[in-house]
């Protein structure tokens, strides 16, 4: 009988994207280094490089891998919808985003850490603009599908998410500044408010009101 192939390649990269996301959560990202992963992981440098050239090769994999966690945690799996506490609607997001967002302790504190990073260096770094690009866009394309069918719901959709990024900032900051129920119910009674009133489009763009004729 024969036995499955070991694939150590992979084995080893998990092995290291562990190790980094340990360094993370117990010493910073500021601390992360090549020499801090080796003894995280029990390999030698030449052991790492091989798997990923620089440590900015590790910062991508270990988003990818946070992104992914993420995703397994809150969103809803297929056959399982019931039991699954993934939002159902626009007003369920608000509700599942914001408070996650500003509960005590952050519950992902590792990715916002690399999601920041990310972000102050995405003038030089190609690659780390279009992780977070592509990152942003699959929640657009999200919080899009949750809201009233309409040709405003993905612009909306895009104010929700700089809303949350927003807050995020300045509860990490200043916790004390944002009450966490205030404010959920404050954007649901902005963004109702505006669903209720909000203007029709024409296919040029132009907002669907009457305006006089000036001379």
């Amino acid at each position: 009988m024969k036995t499955a192939r070991i694939d150590v390649a992979s084995l080893r990269r998990e092995q290291i994207i562990e190790a980094a996301v340990t360094v993370i959560t117990e010493q910073g990202l500021q601390n992360l280094s090549l020499s801090e992963i080796e003894k995280k992981a029990g390999m030698s440098r030449g052991q790492l490089t091989y798997y990923f050239p620089t440590k900015e090769a590790i910062l991508l994999a270990v988003f990818d891998r946070l992104v992914f966690l993420m995703m397994q945690q809150h969103e809803p799996r297929e056959g399982d919808q019931a039991e699954c506490p993934g939002p159902k609607t626009w007003r369920d997001a608000i509700v599942y985003v914001l408070g996650m967002i500003l509960q005590e302790k952050p519950l992902h504190p590792e990715f916002d850490v690399l999601q920041y990073t990310f972000l102050a260096q995405i003038s030089h770094r190609e690659d780390f603009r279009q992780r977070l690009a592509s990152l942003y866009e699959m929640w657009r394309g999200k919080m899009t599908g949750l809201l009233p069918t309409n040709n405003q719901s993905r612009a909306l959709a895009t104010l929700i998410q700089a809303l949350f990024h927003g807050l995020a900032i300045q509860h990490s900051a200043d916790p004390a500044s944002v009450n966490r129920e205030e404010m959920i119910a404050l954007c649901l009674d902005v963004l109702e408010t505006y669903l209720r009133k909000a203007p029709e489009r024409k296919p040029d763009g132009l907002l669907g009101v009457n305006h006089e004729s000036t001379s």
